[in-house]
């Protein structure tokens, strides 16, 4: 579990040691080398779960996080016809402005091929399911990454501090190398944090979108 945790957090922020260089094949792991690219209209990211209902326009998220749970729910894609068809025959139908009317479409278009109301339901669950085990596995790791990209790097500024007092001949460059770590930790805890924050705000607003479907199915989906 630990190494799917820091595959997860690699995606967004380097855990290695600064002076490791990973393998080629390192880079082509999930997430990984991704470059930011432009940010993706809020109204329904390309090949993800569109974002059903909303009464008002969400902040644009982090490209790299679009892309990763997009990728996410297609590498769990359930086979046949699921929930996953479903949310991208819906954002296809965006133009039609009734929601009534593209939630309908939608399921009919799916139902010529085995999808009924009630496995669209589970597997929408299914799909809820894999964003819990994501998010179990991606904040496990933030504490271990915290604890070797700041905790460690503390406690080294302080042994370096003590050792300042005691051995005067050294004080000038052991100050330079705590303002060094100093910098280091603010530079780790920022992009740490900073990306578990947007995590958890697109995982929530991933989940906020499925369970508005959730709704909206059983409201506009009517099977005999």
């Amino acid at each position: 579990m630990a190494g799917l945790g820091k595959k997860i957090l690699s995606a967004f922020v380097e855990v290695n040691p600064p002076d490791a260089q990973p393998a080629a094949s390192d880079k082509n792991k999930k997430g990984e080398g991704v470059s930011a690219g432009p940010q993706t209209d809020p109204s329904g990211p390309s090949g993800g779960f569109p974002p059903s209902g909303a009464q008002q326009s969400p902040p644009i998220p982090d490209s790299r996080m679009l892309e990763y749970f997009d990728k996410l729910f297609s590498d769990a894609n359930i086979p046949g016809p699921d929930y996953f068809e479903f949310s991208k025959m819906v954002t296809a139908l965006k133009a039609v402005p009734d929601e009534f009317t593209r939630y309908s479409a939608a399921f009919a278009g799916l139902q010529a091929q085995g999808l009924t109301k009630e496995k669209l339901l589970s597997t929408a669950e299914e799909y809820l399911k894999v964003l819990d085990t994501d998010a179990a596995h991606f904040h496990s790791t933030v504490e271990a990454a915290l604890q070797e990209k700041v905790q460690d790097k503390k406690a080294e500024a302080e042994q370096k501090a003590t050792r300042i007092q005691t051995l005067s001949k050294e004080i000038n460059d052991l100050q330079s190398q705590i303002a060094a770590l100093q910098a280091e930790i603010r530079d780790s805890e920022e992009k740490i944090t900073g990306r578990s924050g947007d995590y958890t705000a697109e995982s929530a607003a991933r989940k906020q979108q499925i369970a508005a479907d959730i709704e909206r199915i059983k409201q506009y989906i009517k099977t005999k």
